[in-house]
């Protein structure tokens, strides 16, 4: 049986915004290099790219290093900070997170996506990013 999740208040889930936004913004950038080389390795997988012409062997076959591998690190390293800290990753592409909270006494979701300046939307457990309403 898991513990019940840390509740910020939107003062707390706030004020973790200026530390939180850096790790996001490496998370997200992290990501997205890792889709960009899983993708070019699907494509020399098939051989050939969109149009039909050969590539150039974009991971020689002597490399001793995974260039994913330092991404995918960064990626565990950022989840598990945000983790610890009693933050839901929601979309790493999209940079958004959800911070349990009490409202109207139930559970409830602060609501935060890179780009905003602050934290200004909440939601129900079960509705997510569509059912985002103002604070």
């Amino acid at each position: 049986m898991s513990p019940p999740p840390r509740l910020f208040t939107l003062d707390e889930a706030r004020a973790l915004l200026p530390s939180v936004i850096p790790l996001l913004e490496q998370l997200r950038q992290a990501y997205l290099e890792l889709r960009a080389i899983e993708a070019a390795r699907a494509a020399a997988a098939r051989g050939a790219t969109a149009d039909g012409h050969d590539l150039a062997a974009p991971f020689p076959s002597g490399e001793e290093t995974d260039p994913a591998a330092p991404l995918r690190q960064a990626i565990r390293t950022a989840v598990q900070a945000l983790e610890q800290q009693g933050i839901e990753l929601k979309d790493p592409a999209r940079g958004l997170i959800d911070f349990p909270h009490r409202r109207d006494g139930r559970i409830v979701y602060l609501c935060y996506q890179l780009g905003e300046s602050t934290i200004a939307y909440w939601h129900e457990l079960e509705t997510g990013f569509a059912g985002r309403q103002p604070l």
